[in-house]
């Protein structure tokens, strides 16, 4: 594919699909392995009520698209008789759909053959010399020539006949959709909303070992469900407790670090990397204080080690913050200085987007400003982190 060539997001492939589909025109969407073509064409069947027909045409022949011959009695020729696979002229629309959608995917792996018959389907809508049904629309998709072995650059005269676009990945787009799965895991969503360059990071080919992975958004939807089988081996509710024992009337979530089985299953989806890259802040994680702990016991409550772990806390300890009363918050505040730096400055950040400009709230924030020690005109705290417990006020 030349560098020249439309390079859009899954939601801005998603529009620009559904456009060409009511032009009755045939969009190709490009890309490489494993960031979603298939997900947005299967969003576009479901929104247009249309029954997916998913045919990979690097798995077919040239008959499997054109059909088997037979004879025509009345005539005494040959004839070609398309595959049930293909909804033609006269067939009936299924029950509770308004029509097909016709996938035609990993167009750029197919032979020679299927490609040609792909030719009649694309640009004249011809199936073994029959018609398509006019409720089905058409769709073509593939990875590019540099992304594998197997596949290769389309030829110019099917190329003309359809309209390309090659979508890239968009941490934004997969967020969105990641927040609405109905398998979802919010570890996992947590940690490519801090780090969306984790989202997709591929190796040169050349460069990769045999069998050797990568962190792609499909991987990740697999690292859904490890983590999910994780977590409902070892999640218990508890009762929480204070830093003296003593029953808060809280109800807590506990877990374990990933496990070895766990973290194979991980990589193995996303690469190494990457997959040691979450277990590190998921194992930091559930050592986190909770606020209400922090609240009672300022001065003793675990600092984490990991800055992604330390920001998570901020913005749970921001959100207690407003729900709590001034002794509360004097605590609270405590525990941030010993934090210092970065993270006192994202907490107060945290703290100014959940305030209004009335007097009192612009009241308290200055106050709080004045308690972190953060500069009002630069904005920068001094570097924290003691464990002595001191109160530095």
């Amino acid at each position: 594919m030349s560098a020249d060539i439309l390079k859009l997001s899954p939601s801005e492939t998603y529009e620009f699909v559904t456009a060409a589909l009511s032009l009755k025109q045939v969009a190709y969407i490009a890309g490489p392995p494993a960031i979603g073509k298939s997900q947005v064409v299967h969003q576009v069947a479901d929104d247009a009520n249309a029954l997916m027909i998913d045919l990979r045409l690097s798995q077919m022949l040239s008959e499997d698209m054109t059909g088997l011959p037979e004879r025509d009695e009345k005539r005494g020729k040959a004839i070609y008789l398309p595959f049930d696979t293909f909804p033609l002229e006269g067939d009936p629309i299924p029950d509770g759909y308004s029509g097909w959608l016709l996938f035609l995917d990993e167009l750029s792996s197919a032979t020679e053959e299927v490609l040609a018959a792909a030719y009649s389907i694309i640009l004249d809508r011809m199936v073994g010399g029959k018609k398509l049904h006019p409720k089905c629309l058409v769709v073509a998709a593939g990875n590019r020539a540099s992304d594998s072995a197997i596949a290769r650059e389309l030829p110019d005269t099917l190329i003309t006949r359809m309209l390309p676009c090659e979508m890239k990945v968009s941490s934004k787009d997969w967020l969105y959709w990641a927040d609405n799965h109905p398998k979802k895991n919010e570890a996992v969503v947590d940690f490519i909303r801090k780090d969306p360059k984790m989202l997709y990071a591929p190796t040169k080919a050349k460069e990769r070992k045999e069998l050797e992975t990568y962190a792609t958004p499909r991987g990740w939807e697999k690292v859904f469900a490890h983590v999910n089988l994780h977590e409902k081996k070892t999640k218990v509710e508890e009762e929480g407790v204070d830093a003296a024992g003593v029953p808060t009337g809280q109800k807590v979530m506990s877990g374990e670090a990933i496990s070895p089985m766990i973290f194979n299953l991980m990589a193995a989806a996303v690469g190494p990397m990457a997959a040691r890259s979450f277990k590190e802040e998921y194992d930091e994680n559930i050592q986190l204080p909770y606020p209400w702990e922090i609240a009672q016991s300022p001065a003793s409550s675990r600092i984490p080690g990991a800055g992604v772990a330390k920001a998570r806390l901020m913005n749970d300890i921001s959100k207690f913050f407003m729900e709590s009363d001034s002794q509360t918050r004097d605590n609270l505040l405590i525990y941030v200085n010993r934090v210092g730096g970065e993270y006192s400055e994202l907490f107060l950040n945290e703290i100014k987007g959940n305030l209004k400009e009335t007097p009192s709230d612009q009241r308290l924030l200055t106050e709080t400003a004045q308690r972190l020690n953060i500069d009002p005109l630069l904005g920068t705290a001094p570097k924290g982190g003691s464990s002595s417990g001191s109160n530095p006020f």
